[in-house]
């Protein structure tokens, strides 16, 4: 049984007096119960489910099912099954299986590949998919979508299964076929509850019970049936304008003086004969009752044995390391499925050590001079001034990559991880996962394009640790970064934009183009990412000809290759705290 009790919620208000969301609301659901949730937008019912789900710790209240309350022990990842309102939680590029197999690995530890197997196939019958689980999500019909979201709820075998606005935008016929899949989806464990947070009134009938919310005050609980009754309106569809009538709060206090009685009618299974409905009560006398009738002639209370329940084991979670394991290869497996994310990554590989290579194309022939021994001024500058410039452009290029891996990273599948978060995913895994998929890519790519380079130039000067590991950890700092902006942004377009103008202040900040005076850069620096990826290698250049001219040329400080590394590994470290604290954030 799952009890709430005088539940209240308050929001505080920016500068405002606080919103109360919730108000002593109070019900309760048995096992193998479906119960609907409805009121109009405003009147908290995803507050309700989000309190319920663990999401939301409320002013005041207990919400208990069984001996276990909730508030001070939220349920087990694996007891809850969550449904979302939006339609942007599915992974598009992969099947219908594919989805719920993914959901199942992450959510189940110790399983075989044959249990994986069977379970996943349960859910797809069990939602009505089994005829199509070879279509890619993508190609789903919104009908289907909201049964694999409901099956992707299903995977862990829940206790409590919530629903936001599941039915929303479906039409009449659609509606019907879902609340029945509601019932099934109730009855396939007999301890396990549905609650159904909606706005629709058309198939109430199909639930078992029904609370209706009206801002924050519970107005009724109790069967379809009794609703119109007890509102005194003809059909469901005018509930919601009888509730405007009255004050909130006048509806609430009206079903607490009436609840009790309702109570022991719907026990009774009687109907209600002479019963005063809330709508038609005198609110000036508060003394006036509910006569119940009871169905035949006994006074007596009809008993019932309550049902024997089966007791099955909760799933474990993987561990971070499997979760994180399973993340990367899902990701791979999607960039191989998106043509044109792994087209732009290739066309990058190829093309921007061919941008670089052409920019130092004109000036080969002062860096084979140099090589040579010239000495001469007209031969030595602008040699110093292309290498200078090449390393530059090699950093820059780098980071240009890494942007465009980690600033849309999670902010573009935000509301996957939210939903794959409350489901068990650890923030942790979701890290990991990002990280050990971006940072092969930067380090390929570095490191093509300096070997590239350094074929066609005939070898750049600069040693060999320093030209490799310095732009690779210029990406790796500045993609770990751009994947914590990515983290705390509420939209992929803003963490792009918020990313591409770090970029441009690291292009004009860094020291490499005139250069800050030496006490300003020591300021400005420490946050420029490419200072250190530039000037670490303009460094380790010191016994060599090119030194002396840039050092000339530009008067800001160079980073030893050794502290450069010590601080991008900083860099390196602030993203990935910036990330965690992101992926922390509740939606």
């Amino acid at each position: 049984m799952l009890e709430i009790n005088n539940l209240s919620h308050v929001v505080p208000g920016k500068g405002k007096e606080p919103l109360r969301v919730l108000e002593q609301v109070s019900f309760s659901a048995p096992g193998g119960h479906v119960l609907a949730v409805i009121g109009p937008s405003g009147s908290g019912k995803t507050t309700l489910l989000r309190i319920l789900a663990g999401l939301t710790e409320p002013e005041a209240g207990t919400v208990t099912l069984g001996k276990r309350d909730l508030i001070k022990q939220p349920l087990y990842a694996n007891q809850l099954g969550w449904v979302p309102a939006g339609d942007d939680n599915l992974i598009e590029h992969l099947t219908v299986r594919e989805n719920l197999t993914s959901a199942a690995m992450l959510r189940g530890a110790g399983r075989t590949r044959d249990e994986v197997i069977s379970r996943v196939s349960h859910v797809l019958v069990t939602v009505g998919l089994e005829n199509i689980a070879t279509e890619r999500t993508s190609a789903l019909a919104l009908p289907q979508r909201r049964r694999l979201k409901l099956g992707l709820a299903l995977v862990a075998d829940p206790v409590i299964v919530l629903c936001d606005d599941f039915t929303v935008g479906l039409d009449v016929r659609s509606e019907r076929e879902f609340e029945a899949l509601l019932k099934l989806v109730a009855s396939d464990r007999p301890d396990r509850i549905v609650i159904h947070a909606t706005d629709a009134l058309a198939n109430l009938g199909a639930y078992d019970t029904v609370v209706v919310l009206h801002e924050g005050y519970v107005a009724f609980h109790g069967p379809a049936r009794a609703v119109p009754h007890y509102f005194t309106v003809p059909t469901y569809d005018e509930v919601y304008a009888r509730l405007a009538k009255r004050p909130a709060q006048r509806w609430g206090d009206s079903w607490m003086k009436h609840r009790d009685a309702y109570y022991a009618a719907f026990k009774l299974g009687g109907g209600v004969a002479d019963k005063l409905s809330a709508a038609e009560e005198d609110p000036g006398d508060e003394d006036r009752t509910i006569i119940m009738k009871q169905k035949g002639d006994s006074d007596e209370e009809e008993t019932k044995k309550p049902a024997e329940t089966e007791t099955r084991p909760i799933i474990p979670l993987p561990g971070i390391f499997s979760q994180a394991q399973h993340l990367v290869k899902r990701r791979w497996s999607l960039l191989r499925r998106t043509p044109r994310e792994w087209i732009t990554h290739a066309s990058l590989l190829v093309g921007a050590p061919g941008v670089a290579a052409l920019l130092l194309l004109p000036n080969l022939k002062l860096l084979k001079d140099m090589r040579g021994g010239s000495t001469a001024p007209d031969v030595v500058w602008p040699a110093a001034n292309t290498v200078s410039m090449i390393v530059l452009i090699q950093i820059l290029l780098v980071m240009f990559m890494a942007l465009r891996l980690g600033a849309r990273e999670i902010a573009e599948r935000r509301a996957l991880y939210e939903r794959e978060r409350i489901g068990g995913v650890s923030p942790t895994a979701w890290l990991l996962g990002s990280l050990l998929f971006m940072l092969p890519i930067i380090l390929v790519q570095s490191v093509w394009m300096e070997m590239f380079l350094d074929i066609v130039s005939d070898g750049l000067p600069g040693t060999g640790p320093a030209k490799l590991l310095l732009p690779a950890l210029s990406g790796a700092a500045f993609a770990a970064i751009c994947l914590g902006i990515s983290a705390n942004s509420g939209s992929k377009e803003r963490a792009h934009s918020i990313s591409l103008t770090l970029l441009c202040a690291n292009v004009l900040l860094c020291g490499a183009l005139l250069g800050f005076p030496r006490i300003m850069g020591h300021v400005v620096h420490p946050f420029i990412t490419a200072h250190y990826g530039w000037s670490g290698i303009i460094d380790s250049l010191e016994k060599t000809a090119y030194f002396d001219p840039i050092d000339k040329m530009v008067k800001t400080w160079f980073a030893t290759p050794d502290l450069a590394m010590t601080m991008l590994g900083v860099h390196f470290l602030i993203g990935v705290v910036l990330t965690f604290v992101g992926l922390q954030r509740r939606a």
